[in-house]
């Protein structure tokens, strides 16, 4: 795996931007290049679950994590598995979280369309796709999204997938289907990142049948681990102090640490 932790960072500090409200996005950057403009799309309650970044080379999306209450309800504990929708043949026998798909479904506010749809929208509207690489991340539920807005963009835009998709990173992101799914994201599972941060509780849910995808980069203080077993990370986090695990998934912490590798 080639890791670039400097680039990590940076990615890292976007998904961190997403929480709040807008910033100037010439305060971020991806390989070192200053992001020249954003977009917001909105999900359901009028909440921003996701933000467009870009600049000459580069389009992020990034997806937001759980931030409120409502989160919980209408996105993280919908876990029974439902099929997997909108996309290609294949996938027919695919379940996947209820929750996080639904999320990819609700109305957004401002163009009434669904949130997937929404996205491409603004990403078709503003011409985002030409000449650019593609980089998907987002962290918590937010990795969750990026995740599954990745295979149903691969259907939706494969040429672009094809040739200008550049990485998926995700942080601190649960496991979002069960095992044919992983199987079903294929390619995709190369081009994937996810970056786990010491006792982080979130990528050990939902605990039972769901399978991760991609390359596992773990963080520990004192070392970097590769594609680990969750349960080798649990026997690490249990001999640790019971508040890492929650203190483990905040983006600050995700942010320290990297910062202290780049």
């Amino acid at each position: 795996m080639v890791t670039d932790y400097k680039r990590y960072f940076e990615v890292a500090k976007i998904c961190k931007s997403v929480y709040g409200s807008p910033v100037r996005q010439d305060f971020l950057s991806y390989n070192g290049k200053k992001m020249l403009g954003q977009k917001i799309i909105h999900g359901s309650y009028g909440r921003g679950f996701c933000r467009l970044f870009w600049n000459d080379e580069t389009l992020v999306i990034a997806f937001r994590g759980t931030r409120e209450r409502v989160d919980w309800w209408v996105s993280n504990l919908k876990m029974f598995p439902v099929l997997l929708k909108n996309c290609d043949s294949n996938s027919k026998k695919i379940n996947v979280h209820r929750g996080f798909q639904s999320t990819l479904y609700y109305i957004d506010k401002t163009t009434k369309l669904n949130s997937f749809d929404a996205v491409m929208k603004h990403i078709n509207d503003l011409n985002l796709f030409t000449n650019r690489k593609i980089v998907i991340t987002g962290h918590s539920l937010g990795g969750a999204l990026a995740t599954l807005f990745s295979v149903k963009l691969r259907v939706n835009s494969p040429t672009a997938v094809k040739n200008q998709l550049q990485e998926i990173i995700l942080f601190g992101a649960p496991a979002v289907g069960l095992k044919k799914f992983k199987t079903f994201y294929n390619e995709l599972n190369q081009k994937t990142i996810r970056i786990i941060n010491g006792s982080d509780v979130v990528p050990f849910t939902p605990p039972v049948f769901y399978h991760h995808i991609g390359q596992e980069l773990w963080i520990r203080k004192d070392e970097i681990k590769e594609n680990k077993s969750w349960i080798s990370r649990l026997f690490y986090a249990l001999k640790l102090p019971i508040k890492n695990f929650i203190n483990d998934h905040g983006m600050k912490s995700y942010m320290e640490n990297l910062k202290e590798l780049k």
